[in-house]
């Protein structure tokens, strides 16, 4: 299976494993799924970053691109499809980057890993 893991659910793998649902964790351990982390999740984590809402041992580069290795995941990046995509769904949410990882699960068929509630709304396939 294909997954898209959301931003606060990668952060919390790498920090603090116990605030995943255990089906989190089990999809997580299980070697024959493939796992990304979205540009637009590396954009919100930098973002947080850089206003001091979000604490990180290393600069953003450093420590999402060491994570990323050590548990192999792979980049994707925000296309323009996925943009397209983004401007046809309803508006259930506020925010921008959960939106962006809507369109692209969307758009790439993958299913997504998160925890946010609002996300829900749309169809796609959700873990947690």
């Amino acid at each position: 299976m294909r997954v898209l893991v959301d931003t606060f659910p990668f952060v919390w793998l790498v920090s603090e494993p116990h605030k995943l649902s255990i089906t989190a964790r089990d999809t997580l351990r299980d070697e024959s799924n493939e796992f990304f982390l979205s540009d637009a999740s590396v954009l919100e984590l930098s973002l947080k970053y850089n206003d001091g809402s979000l604490k990180m041992p290393q600069n953003p580069r450093r420590w999402i691109k060491e994570q990323i290795k050590i548990w192999n995941f792979k980049s994707i990046g925000i296309t323009r499809e996925s943009c397209f995509r983004l401007s046809e769904m309803p508006y259930y949410h506020e925010d921008a980057v959960d939106r962006m990882l809507v369109a692209t699960a969307l758009d790439q068929e993958m299913s997504l890993l998160s925890d946010n509630e609002e996300i829900q709304k749309y169809p796609i396939s959700i873990i947690w």
